[in-house]
């Protein structure tokens, strides 16, 4: 068979060669990754059974990772936690001792203490307090408040004493006072978490500084439930539940006509401002309760009420109003179960 003979044109030779798309020239160019080597190898190796020599090399590789891991955690020795003492007083006497005794738990918190003691050989006194306020003086006689009556132990110079033995008890001759509170997250809980610490001298106590702070305190605790001052905000509706129940702390009360009333308890001893103008007392009862828009009720801190020169009242009552409120209409309502008037 004899080869076909060259095309000529135009006087140039060339073979007539099938011309190869790129498409054609890629169509099966998957299958030529199976010639390299690697491939060749890798499926090899796969078709080839396992003769369980290498086995002992993924053993190593697992006791290897195993020893890295605990040499990498952060090993340490369990020691004893040392509490260091909370208690930055000598302990002079028995009641201090217990004092000392409770608060070094950490289960205890101090809510008062009174104690004398020498700064740069000068008589002072450590005195410091705070709520909730579990011991009262009226006149010169301590008691217990309520509720906290069942709740207390006291302990007299050191030993347990019957809480009716502080009525026989003159303030003036307490030197030393510790209260002390058990706190909820203790683990041993003790029906009566108060304790009341007082060492009792032979005669009077010393006039140091703070001493006559700590008669004062112990006084308006006798008197008030918020020695320490308190304020209160009501609404319209939220006033309306006050007046309803009889709460003292809105220092108001609603009359028949629907209007309202400085308690008597409270009107010798008050400061009224109705929409930021000081009036007397008697004009709150020309507010409808309808006509309230917001009404603040405050208790001043014993400091400012309680002995002292420049002294001011000890309650404040500001009353906002919006007057239209009162017209008969329908266009307001009063969604309050607490409220019976005419609407």
């Amino acid at each position: 068979m004899t080869a076909p003979e060259p095309l000529t044109e135009g006087g140039f030779f060339f073979n007539r060669q099938p011309v190869m798309s790129d498409f054609d020239r890629h169509r099966y160019s998957f299958t030529n990754h199976f010639e390299q080597a690697g491939l060749k190898s890798r499926i090899r190796m796969m078709n080839q059974d396992g003769d369980g020599i290498a086995w002992w090399r993924y053993a190593a590789i697992w006791l290897l990772t195993v020893l890295v891991f605990m040499a990498c955690q952060n090993w340490r020795r369990e020691e004893p936690v040392q509490l260091t003492s909370r208690v930055t007083f000598p302990v002079t006497n028995p009641t201090r001792a217990l004092a000392a005794q409770l608060a070094e738990t950490n289960w205890w918190g101090t809510l008062l203490e009174y104690y004398p003691r020498r700064l740069k050989g000068d008589k002072a006194s450590v005195f410091s307090y705070g709520e909730p306020f579990v011991l009262g003086v009226k006149g010169e006689t301590l008691s217990i408040l309520e509720p906290y009556g069942d709740l207390s132990r006291l302990y007299i110079n050191g030993k347990e004493a019957s809480p009716s033995l502080l009525s026989r008890l003159s303030m003036e001759y307490v030197q030393e006072i510790f209260i002390l509170h058990q706190y909820e997250t203790s683990p041993e809980s003790d029906p009566k978490p108060y304790r009341i610490m007082m060492q009792i001298g032979n005669r009077p106590a010393d006039k140091l500084p703070g001493r006559e702070k700590l008669e004062a305190i112990l006084q308006a605790s006798a008197l008030s439930s918020h020695p320490l001052g308190a304020t209160h905000s009501y609404t319209m509706n939220k006033l309306l539940e006050a007046t309803f129940f009889g709460y003292r702390d809105a220092l108001v009360q609603r009359t028949k006509n629907q209007h309202l009333k400085v308690y008597d308890e409270f009107r010798k001893d008050i400061n009224v401002f109705i929409n930021g103008i000081p009036v007397d007392p008697k004009e709150v009862e020309t507010v409808h309760v309808r006509e309230v828009d917001r009404l603040y009720t405050a208790e001043r801190p014993f400091t400012e009420w309680l002995r002292t020169g420049n002294r001011k009242s000890r309650y404040v009552l500001y009353i906002q109003t919006t007057p239209k409120r009162a017209q008969r209409d329908s266009s307001y309502y009063v969604f309050s179960p607490f409220y019976s008037g005419d609407f």
